[in-house]
């Protein structure tokens, strides 16, 4: 690195992204010339291969792995599970943590080791980093894969750890347990006598135990034929040991971490055993695991620990599967103050963890086969992997304390973990992947929360933007939730979300049309108090604000129309036509869209003349759910340009170094898209500041992810394909296994919802729109159409689309691999020379009637009779 720390630091084993810089290159603090590196640049084009992680890289990876709103457990880096979040407790997190990387701890003993030899030969050692002196990482969400290898070692180990994890099937994904497969290899000449056990400490009541002394219990057990089981439990200490713990709980007397835990090996042999009680030496000899004491006697005072072993025998060259399940079922979840915040939903499914792992056992083979196939469909791409693994792992997320479920069914959600409440929508507007890969879910914070007169919704419309918390208005938040209404009803197979909802979806669009003007006159900009997701009421014509209002009309527009009421379709239309010329004639000043701050309100918080990142978001919203343009496109990709040019640096230090408020979530050294610069001599960051409270002002010198994941989407939905990779891979870099924990992108708590924003990419990157009702997809790739691969969600199922196009013809394949695909019309972007006069289609290698028109540059395949594509079958389409 240059003078002032000029290019971003060189990771391990790849090419630096920037520069060398002069310290003259950074007069303006962000630098106009980027400098990136062409082999960076080109890199970020390239399929690449995916992403191993060794060595000091493994010290901070903690992948999700439990089912989504079941509570947060870590797959470490060397395959060992910690953090164990699943005891319902609150534990509050905050922007520190991208700064300080929290480190693998656990509060609970548990692990699996390997034994080779016997009898006095018997040789233990931990599948861990210290166990072996070879460890590598891959996750691929929602499997992590582990593989284990030592010179001293005659047997090679491969785990594979998941929950199942299946798109569109909230319920088989939303399991309490993790799976841990794990493949042990002989690769020595000699015959080789294995053991692997797995350990699980007993830790029900273990935050409430110095009030309730519990009596814990391990009990083994065969549940279905296909399982040993070791389950953990409890009781009160005046019941008697003999009698058997309770499963059921009462959610006003039982601690939230009362419950029961298990360990289970599935199909296990005669010579496997389970020991209920015993004790496992950690440590041995220069910190590796010598042996594993388990006995049938007497439990150790502090701690109750049981055990499952598998016994295996291989011969040289073969390989044998073990498979072990760890589950969990602490029902008694409280949120205080939110409506219905009791109970876990999975406890109305399952009354104790070993109800779940037999679910499990007699389902494992859909299961477990179904979220392979997810993972594979998903990475079976052109895409790069670098930016599959982006775009698609913020969705666990959702298998964070950040996301919840409660008894009644209703999903709720944290900012982060432990950070800030009530689902706020001015955060989870920005998400984009739970609305596309479980729209149950997002389903459900319309009917609980948004729309829910008792939660969300005001008489007039207005939609707290923290429900029951009763924060008020948030005009992004309320746009948002329109947006979020629309794909929501796209994302479904008939109207009926939309005949339900769409009185409040109306009340909705009327309130924030309310907001429109000073003296009754409608001109699409909105001016009064305006709060919004940067924590303040901003006042006077808003670019981001407006824009956001101009695509909630749109989305309005449509939805008015479908639902039968021309009338009100048409005065979202009105409004849409005089707001989009108006905010172009108003906010642009020829270079990017500026906000016109209200002289009486001179203490207000407000950008002004700054660059802010989101002044064209109403846009990327539009491209989202297949609205077209709101905003000119020469006039939004200028924006777009403007804020590469005065927002993006390929190194922050010296702009935070002179510009210090602001939380850091990119440090000296690292790449951002900063939130708001001040190039213009009329405005600057004291005047942006007003008399707000400073850490409100701060906002504008952050790299948040999620605003960024929001911006690089845009641009690659705008063709800006250099910038937005560049974007993207700068927020994958900060979140390099080297620094800190890829799984967890930080802003004012961990797991932040908003980064699910980068799901939105991977949508850019496709093109993809989708109408369920209407049986309407459309595809136009802005990487490689040429040759493009890619996997889809729709209502009813999800596959893959492939096309393979020249100058001449066009080839189109549509695989559905699980559910079922109704198409009504199918949409493509045609290479600029192609005018098909002809197009065939087949499915499943049979002839289907279809039509075709082609129109700015676009073919329209119409199935006049509808075509459904059943799982496994294949739709292909010729143009020439």
């Amino acid at each position: 690195m240059t003078g002032v720390g000029a290019l971003a630091v060189l990771l391990r084993g790849l090419p630096a992204m920037a520069g060398p810089f002069e310290t003259a290159d950074f007069q303006s603090l962000v630098p106009e010339d980027k400098k990136l590196s062409p082999e960076w640049g080109k890199a970020l084009f390239e399929r690449g291969e995916p992403t191993v992680y060794r060595g000091a890289d493994l010290k901070y990876i903690g992948m999700p792995i439990g089912g989504i709103t079941t509570g947060q457990l870590y797959l470490g880096g060397d395959g060992k599970l910690w953090h164990w979040d699943i005891f319902n407790q609150i534990f509050h997190t905050g922007a520190d943590h991208y700064a300080h990387p929290v480190e693998p701890k656990s509060p609970l003993e548990q692990g699996f080791s390997l034994c080779i030899g016997s009898g006095d030969r018997a040789k233990w050692r931990a599948l861990d980093a210290k166990g072996f002196t070879d460890v590598s990482f891959m996750g691929q969400y929602p499997i992590g894969t582990v593989e284990y290898r030592d010179a001293d070692c005659p047997v090679e180990v491969t785990l594979e750890a998941f929950s199942p994890f299946v798109p569109l099937n909230a319920d088989d994904s939303s399991l309490p347990l993790t799976i841990l497969q794990f493949t042990l290899k002989n690769t020595s000449a000699h015959h080789v006598d294995a053991q692997l056990a797995g350990h699980l400490q007993n830790a029900v009541g273990l935050y409430s135990d110095a009030d309730h002394p519990y009596v814990r219990k391990n009990e083994v057990s065969r549940g279905n034929a296909r399982l040993l089981m070791l389950t953990c439990s409890a009781d009160a200490p005046a019941s008697a040991s003999t009698q058997p713990a309770r499963e059921t709980i009462d959610f006003e007397d039982d601690e939230p971490d009362f419950g029961t835990m298990t360990l289970a090996l599935l199909d296990p042999t005669d010579a496997d055993r389970g020991i209920a009680d015993g004790v496992v030496l950690l440590d041995g000899p220069n910190g590796t695991v010598s042996e594993l004491k388990l006995s049938d006697s007497a439990p150790p005072a502090s701690k109750t620990i049981g055990a499952l072993v598998r016994k295996l025998s291989l011969d040289p060259g073969a390989s044998h599967t073990a498979r072990f399940v760890v589950a969990w079922c602490f029902p008694n979840q409280k949120l205080e103050r939110v409506h219905g915040g009791v109970g876990q939903y999975y406890a109305t499914r399952f009354k104790s963890s070993a109800a779940a792992a037999e679910y499990v056992a007699e389902n494992f083979d859909r299961l477990t086969s179904t979220t392979r196939l997810w993972r594979d469909t998903f990475y079976d791409s052109t895409l790069p992997y670098r930016f599959l693994d982006r775009t698609h792992q913020n969705i666990s997320i959702l298998a964070t304390s950040t996301a919840h479920r409660f008894a009644n069914g209703r999903f709720y959600g944290w900012e982060g973990v432990g950070c800030c409440e009530g689902t706020c929508t001015h955060v989870w507007q920005y998400e984009q992947g739970m609305g596309r890969l479980f729209p149950e879910l997002d389903k459900l914070l319309r009917q609980w929360a948004d729309f829910n007169p008792k939660i969300g919704m005001k008489p007039d419309g207005m939609i707290d933007h923290r429900g029951e918390f009763h924060a008020g208005e948030a005009v992004d938040g309320q746009a948002g939730t329109i947006l979020r209404a629309y794909r929501d009803h796209q994302m479904s197979a008939d109207d009926a979300f939309l005949r339900e909802n769409y009185p409040s979806i109306k009340k909705a669009m009327q309130w924030l049309i309310a907001q429109d003007g000073l003296d009754g006159v409608k001109d699409g900009i909105l001016r009064g108090p305006q709060h919004n997701t940067l924590d303040a009421e901003w006042y006077g014509p808003v670019a981001w604000l407006s824009g956001l209002y101009l695509a909630s009309l749109r989305a309005a527009e449509e939805m008015a129309g479908e639902a039968g009421d021309p009338e009100f379709a048409a005065h979202c239309r009105k409004i849409f036509e005089i707001g989009r010329k108006t905010f172009v004639e108003l906010l642009f000043d020829g270079e990017y869209f500026m906000n016109i701050p209200d002289p009486k309100r001179p203490d207000a918080i407000n950008s002004g003349s700054g660059c802010e990142i989101d002044q064209v978001m109403g846009q990327s919203w539009a491209f989202q759910v297949g609205l077209g343009r709101v905003i000119p496109e020469k006039e939004t990709r200028a924006a777009l340009h403007s804020i590469w040019k005065y927002n993006f640096s390929p190194d922050v230090g010296l702009y935070r170094k002179v510009n210090k408020p602001g939380r850091w979530y990119a440090m000296p050294g690292e790449a951002g898209l900063l939130m708001c610069t001040f190039p213009r001599a009329d405005w600057n960051y004291r005047k942006a500041s007003g008399k707000g409270p400073e850490w409100a002002a701060g906002y504008f010198d952050e790299c948040m992810n999620g605003f960024e994941h929001e911006v690089a989407g845009h641009m690659i939905w705008e063709g800006l394909l250099l910038e937005g990779l560049a974007v993207e891979r700068a927020i994958h870099d900060r979140y390099h296994a080297s620094r800190r924990n890829p799984w967890n992108e930080v802003e004012c708590g961990d797991h932040y919802a908003r980064s699910m924003a980068s799901y939105g990419l991977f949508i850019a990157a496709c093109g993809f729109e989708y109408h369920g009702p209407r049986g309407h997809l459309a595809f136009s790739p802005r990487l490689t159409p040429e040759n493009f691969k890619a996997a889809f969600t729709s209502a009813e199922g999800w596959g893959v689309f492939s096309q393979q196009s020249d100058q001449v013809t066009q080839k189109v394949q549509l695989t559905i691999k699980w559910g079922k695909l109704r198409l009504n019309t199918l949409r493509l972007t045609l290479p600029k020379a192609l005018q098909p006069q002809k197009v065939i289609v087949a499915l499943n290698g049979k002839p289907v009637e279809a039509q075709h028109a082609v129109a700015d540059g676009k073919v329209t395949i119409t199935f006049p009779g509808g075509a459904t594509i059943a799982r496994d079958q294949l739709l292909e389409a010729a143009l020439s």
